[in-house]
């Protein structure tokens, strides 16, 4: 593997983005491609694009004004129709246009003025393998062109071999690898570059795939003998006693979930619902059924204040009946830790509700058999495997409030079973959306209304403290000059006996306004708020909006969230506004912004691909699941062993 061999100031740069080597160079994809392939020229349409061959028919003329260069002249194509171009801070013009230099041009054209604004000017004729451009993501350090060169280079050195076996290779029509880099990387047609792009996908796809289809059948032959079976009759009968009904997906849930736990093989579901949808209830109720096997349960939620709140949400819900409950967190003193650490290692304690400390080396489960974790994408893999070893073999639930539509939910999730909310308790959310620039007389009669009817108002900001008249603390000083003391300040970089009383005096409404970051999309469940507006809302992911809005109208009155946007093009926002179904949502974000910044691509599980995209390759995914299917259900052919072995050694 051959290091690269440029200049100092190309390599130190490279590295930034982890590239030492001429393979990281080729794998180094292009992200989009300048198209400069010749347009028709009786087929452009006003301000489009176009590159076209003409002949220069005068001289430039350049024209200064205080703050631009301006170069005209006039060209003719082949067919014989005039042009005016107009070129700006491109002085190089001058050098190479004369009367008679035949020139490429690349720019925008007005067929009303016949009139192309100049992008890029060559003067010559492109060749082929010229006008398919391949523009890369780097470091400011190194231009574009001079990574291509690199490319070049690294293309004649490096010979890599497919890993996809043969036969599979055949079946889809998959070009080499070295040819797909190839197509990739120094393209003479679009047609190429699919090629190249579908050899590359299929090389990582099938790798993935592969790996979860082994992961779930190692896990679904993992079992726990020592399960006591469980009287679902007696959860029913706790079920039907609840002071409230549950809904038709609710109760699919439970019997999901039940008959999960009551299998020798060990539960991996996740649960994903909206915000409001009642996710939180059938948590509970799985707790419930654990402690009917007489058995420990643990509840992790990422956030002090979430589990604070679920801790308190346990006791009412369980406080007629004789379980033991207990919360720990960092916050707590270190002998009220040592207590209750001692009490859960000699299994006095039922359910164990807690954030990271319940990870802790010194925390011993003697019989743990259900691990919750809530807002499952906000802790990475390892952290959940290392707290479902302190059982022996315990269930795993995972409950996510990021709903992830169907089809995608079945290509991230498919290491395990799914069961989705997607009803609402009573009548669920009644919220309004509004976007607009809002003056800030106009802010502060909605928060007027909402405060005189009883009423609390969150406040939103992206930032603590960067930004100009929108982060948290500018915003803290300016609503404090018209509300006084009545408003509250939340962020990340308060301590925890800050946050606690930030959100203590919020929610008893002795400072009805919380000016907070997006600390608050997740958990803090405060009734009677009425009111949010958000700063920036550009800022945020509409998945992350969503959640946001599902702070508001949870007591079943209506509400009103107001988007504070000084942006021209408001379309999403918009889009947004209409739409209070948050699996359609996702759906939006994931078109828009990916899968990645939807759910996080480190922290979820999300499989960070190079080269797939599990929005647009939906119908790929599905053609390389069937194959990595084949070679798993085929060990013996000779053809799948190697490549399925190979596979095998990257789990561990």
């Amino acid at each position: 593997m051959a290091k690269l061999s440029g200049s100092a100031r190309i390599n130190d740069a490279l590295s930034k983005y982890d590239i030492h080597t001429f393979k990281d160079v080729i794998f180094h994809l292009p992200n989009r491609y300048l198209d400069l392939r010749y347009s028709e020229e009786f087929n452009v349409n006003t301000n489009e694009k176009v590159v076209l061959f003409l002949k220069a028919t005068s001289a430039p003329v350049i024209i200064r004004t205080p703050k631009v260069t301006i170069i005209r002249f006039s060209a003719v194509s082949k067919n014989n129709i005039p042009y005016s171009i107009v070129a700006y801070n491109q002085r190089y013009i001058l050098n190479v246009v004369n009367v008679g230099t035949e020139i490429t041009v690349f720019g925008t054209i007005n067929l009303k003025k016949n009139e192309i604004s100049l992008i890029k000017l060559f003067p010559r004729v492109l060749r082929s393998d010229e006008q398919i451009v391949p523009l890369y993501s780097l470091p400011s350090d190194v231009g574009n062109h001079e990574f291509i060169k690199i490319v070049q280079k690294g293309l004649k050195l490096e010979n890599v071999q497919s890993s996809v076996p043969e036969a599979i290779r055949r079946k889809n029509d998959l070009v080499s690898l070295n040819n797909a880099l190839m197509y990739v990387h120094h393209p003479l047609s679009f047609d190429q570059v699919f090629n190249g792009l579908k050899a590359l996908k299929y090389e990582e796809g099938l790798a993935y795939f592969l790996k979860l289809l082994l992961i779930k059948r190692t896990n679904s032959v993992l079992i726990n003998t020592k399960k006591t079976i469980i009287d679902l009759k007696a959860a029913n009968e706790f079920v039907r006693k609840l002071p409230f009904t549950l809904t038709k997906d609710q109760l699919a849930a439970i019997r999901e979930i039940g008959y999960d736990m009551n299998k020798e093989t060990l539960m991996y579901r996740l649960l994903q619902g909206d915000v409001g949808s009642g996710k939180t209830v059938v948590a509970f109720v799985a707790l419930y059924i654990n402690y009917l096997r007489n058995a420990q349960g643990v509840l992790l939620a990422p956030t002090e204040s979430l589990a604070k709140q679920h801790y308190e949400s346990l006791l009412s819900f369980f406080k007629a009946f004789n379980l033991r409950i207990e919360l720990l967190i960092g916050a707590l003193k270190e002998s009220e830790k040592q207590r209750i650490k001692e009490d859960i290692q000699q299994g006095k304690v039922d359910i164990v509700v807690g954030t990271h400390a319940l990870f802790s080396e010194d925390v011993t489960y003697p019989k743990l058999e259900l691990v919750i974790i809530d807002e499952q994408h906000k802790f990475g893999v390892n952290q959940r495997e290392t707290l479902l070893n302190k059982g022996e073999k315990a269930d795993l639930l995972l409950l996510s409030a990021t709903p992830i539509p169907q089809t995608l939910a079945s290509v991230i999730y498919s290491d395990m079973d799914l069961s989705t909310i997607e009803s609402f308790p009573h009548s669920g959310r009644k919220v309004t959306t509004e976007v607009d620039k809002f003056p800030i007389k106009t802010i502060v009669k909605r928060i007027e209304e909402t405060l005189n009817a009883g009423r609390q108002v969150y406040i939103i900001a992206p930032k603590i403290t960067y930004g100009e008249k929108t982060n948290v603390m500018s915003l803290h000083e300016t609503y404090t000059k018209y509300f006084d003391d009545k408003v509250a300040l939340l962020h990340g970089q308060m301590t925890s006996e800050e946050k606690e009383e930030s959100l203590n005096t919020f929610k008893n409404g002795s400072t009805p306004i919380l000016i907070a970051t997006s600390v608050v999309e997740v958990g803090i469940d405060v009734k009677t708020a009425g009111l949010m507006i958000i700063y920036e809302p550009q800022s945020f992911g509409l998945s992350s909006l969503h959640q946001l809005r599902g702070r508001i109208g949870r007591d079943g009155k209506m509400a009103t969230l107001l988007l504070v946007s000084d942006e021209e093009d408001n379309t999403k926002l918009t889009e947004f506004a209409k739409e209070d179904n948050g699996f359609k949502i996702a759906e939006l974000d994931l078109t828009l912004r990916g899968p990645g910044e939807l759910i996080g691509e480190k922290q979820s599980g999300m499989p960070s691909f190079l080269y797939l995209n599990v929005i647009k390759d939906l119908d790929l995914i599905q053609k390389i699941k069937v194959d990595a299917l084949d070679i798993i259900n085929n060990p013996d052919e000779p053809d799948y062993q190697t490549y399925l072995n190979d596979v095998k050694k990257t789990i561990g």
